[in-house]
């Protein structure tokens, strides 16, 4: 009875033993025994270890982390920016005069107004009296719509009716004292004048950079009939719409 009890004594106290099917460390196809001092241990390290990856998981990052990924994503994004950035500024300086252009183009279409053009203008108007058909032959030259210069080409032929030819003496006189006076004044104005049997042509050419209204003032009996009617940078929209509504054609040459 003795040794029953001592035999079931010596059971329990040995160390429970945890046999594993695996396949290492096999010694005669017989499955290996691992010794386990203690299963409260292994159960308490399984939780400490599920425990702490769940930690893991669930850390919420700091405010110093968002904003070291975002600098750091800023950072990324910035030579893109800026390459971008660069083209564009290039085709922009590249394609300025095209643009200017066609802004130039559509707002002169719109509004009929040529602020930015240079050139010539030339206007025509023809008139006819008993005696006389008259020609006028306008030619302006401007810069950026601005008047700089001028000629006035007047042609006086006689009419087929006329009786008397005298009118055009008349007028050739009164185009050679212009062109005296004119000749001993350098005042920004001269004249040339022409006559024949049946046509009289006077030209009067203005330089408005030059023009001496001044002495034109003190002086207008000489001038009667040949006083400027322009003046420096005015607009040659604004003139060819007058001589437009006055009954003269109008054409622009431009650059």
């Amino acid at each position: 009875m003795d040794n029953k009890n001592n035999n079931n004594e010596n059971i329990n106290e040995e160390t429970p033993k945890v046999i594993t099917p695996g396949t290492d460390n096999v010694e005669n196809n017989k499955p290996q025994i691992v010794e386990v001092t203690n299963t409260n241990e292994v159960n308490q390290k399984t939780v400490e270890t599920n425990t702490s990856q769940n930690n893991t998981d669930n850390v919420v990052p700091t405010s110093v982390q968002i904003e070291e990924n975002t600098t750091s994503k800023q950072k990324k994004g910035h030579p893109v920016f800026l390459v971008l950035l660069m083209i564009f500024l290039f085709a922009f300086v590249f394609f300025l005069p095209d643009i200017t252009n066609f802004i130039t183009d559509y707002m002169n279409e719109k509004t009929g107004v040529n602020e930015l053009k240079s050139g010539t203008m030339s206007c025509t108007f023809s008139n006819s009296t008993d005696n006389l058909d008259y020609t006028y032959d306008l030619s302006f030259k401007y810069e950026k719509n601005r008047l700089k210069s001028s000629r006035m080409t007047t042609t006086s032929r006689l009419a087929d009716t006329a009786t008397d030819s005298s009118i055009l003496t008349e007028r050739e006189n009164s185009c050679e004292f212009l062109k005296t006076v004119l000749d001993e004044n350098d005042i920004g104005m001269t004249a040339d004048c022409s006559v024949s049997a049946a046509v009289q042509i006077t030209t009067q050419n203005i330089d408005y950079e030059k023009l001496d209204m001044d002495f034109i003032t003190d002086n207008i009996t000489e001038f009667e009939g040949f006083y400027p009617e322009y003046e420096l940078n005015q607009s040659v929209t604004t003139i060819e719409q007058e001589l437009e509504n006055s009954g003269y054609t109008c054409e622009r040459n431009e650059r």
